[in-house]
């Protein structure tokens, strides 16, 4: 069964993964909540998201953002999707002894629901890579690789006319990710560190 990531182990520090590398947009409110989180706090490293196959399901790209994390202000690529799935998750935050590795048991789908305003969650993105497999039923791009970054946006990701859709990637990487108004559900969590075992939950 899959289990809420915030109830099943918030506990042992995992909400590190998706709140603390990107705390809120330049110019937002301080304090800002993640549903019933605790408030968002400044990055402590990176923090990078890998999955076999993502699929960002009714997903708008918003544009290059100014966010601030605890290294500064830095550019991230803002999306809003409705949900997201991750097919074999693999998540990393932060740099040698201290940093915290979570995957999800082999060959299962981690899912993140949007709860937020309209039922929608937001994404800030740093730099994501995969290999273009699906857009809604639309064209794929003639080079399917792609490395998105806030300097360099693919046209079929940036053009005014893209709808809200499904943008299926895969061997995605996003790196230093982080979400706003969805919770992520994965079956058969582990936590490591490298001082630690693993935790399951």
């Amino acid at each position: 069964m899959a289990r809420p990531l915030a109830g099943a182990l918030a506990v042992v520090g995992v909400a590190v993964f998706l709140h603390l590398d990107v705390p809120r947009p330049a110019g937002s409110a301080s304090g800002a909540r993640l549903g019933s989180s605790p408030p968002v706090r400044p990055a402590k490293g990176p923090c990078v998201l890998r999955a076999d196959r993502l699929v960002l399901r009714g997903a708008r790209f918003r544009g290059v953002v100014s966010v601030r994390t605890g290294a500064g202000t830095v550019r991230a690529l803002k999306f809003t999707v409705r949900s997201l799935d991750a097919v074999n998750l693999d998540l990393t935050a932060g740099r040698g002894r201290a940093a915290m590795r979570l995957r999800a048991r082999p060959a299962t789908t981690a899912t993140l629901k949007g709860q937020g305003a309209g039922g929608v969650a937001t994404l800030y993105v740093r730099r994501l890579t995969g290999r273009v497999t699906g857009l809604g039923g639309g064209p794929l791009p003639a080079d399917r690789t792609v490395a998105v970054t806030p300097d360099a946006v693919p046209h079929w990701l940036s053009h005014p006319r893209a709808r809200t859709r499904t943008i299926t990637l895969a061997g995605a990487t996003a790196s230093q990710i982080t979400q706003f108004g969805g919770r992520l559900s994965i079956k058969g969590p582990q936590l490591r560190t490298t001082e630690r075992g693993p935790h399951r939950a």
